[in-house]
């Protein structure tokens, strides 16, 4: 497992003072420097290596949100915001996709010889649950296209034998003769 930065041994307040000063355009001196001006810190300041690679990634973490949310928003805009059902299922693919990219990375991290993913017992833990409501946002959509299923058939045979019952009228079928056709539409 590879070695913790020296940047994120730094308190999560001091981090997310990093980023702010970054997404304000600070370089990575004048934060370097920003640091050293801090006398409360318990851990020594970052290199600028540190600071550089802690950066990048963090940058790479911001565009690939920045990609799921433009994703997110163009399925809504594709599939129209009506349809939860395939909304409920793209995002049970975006999971999917997710959770097959960790996959693949804990196999090529058994097969680089270390045999260990560089994962806290957390967030093995946060991908256990995000596999258990993938299963469960399956069958709850399967629940729900059926339950709507259900519902568009009873509309459809109602609305036929009020059709039919309004055509047998007007043809002067007995009353009796109306409710039989109409109770034979409605058990279909």
């Amino acid at each position: 497992m590879s070695r913790r930065s020296s940047v994120d041994a730094l308190p999560q307040e001091v981090r997310d003072w990093i980023m702010r000063l970054r997404d304000q355009g600070a370089t990575y001196d004048q934060i370097l420097a920003k640091l050293r001006e801090l006398d409360t810190l318990s851990v020594p300041v970052p290199s600028r290596s540190a600071l550089h690679r802690h950066l990048q990634e963090a940058e790479r973490v911001k565009e690939m949100v920045a990609r799921q949310r433009m994703i997110a928003e163009t399925m809504v805009r594709e599939l129209g915001e009506v349809d939860d059902s395939k909304v409920a299922r793209g995002n049970i693919a975006m999971l999917h996709t997710i959770l097959t990219r960790v996959q693949v990375a804990a196999l090529d991290a058994a097969s680089d010889g270390e045999g260990k993913l560089d994962m806290s017992p957390g967030e093995i833990m946060q991908l256990a649950k995000a596999i258990d409501h993938l299963g469960k946002s399956a069958k709850d959509d399967v629940a729900r296209t059926l339950a709507i299923e259900k519902r568009a058939a009873e509309k459809a045979r109602s609305m036929a034998a009020e059709s039919a019952s309004r055509a047998a009228r007007e043809r002067g079928l007995t009353t009796e003769d109306i409710a039989a056709i109409h109770k034979s539409i409605l058990e279909g």
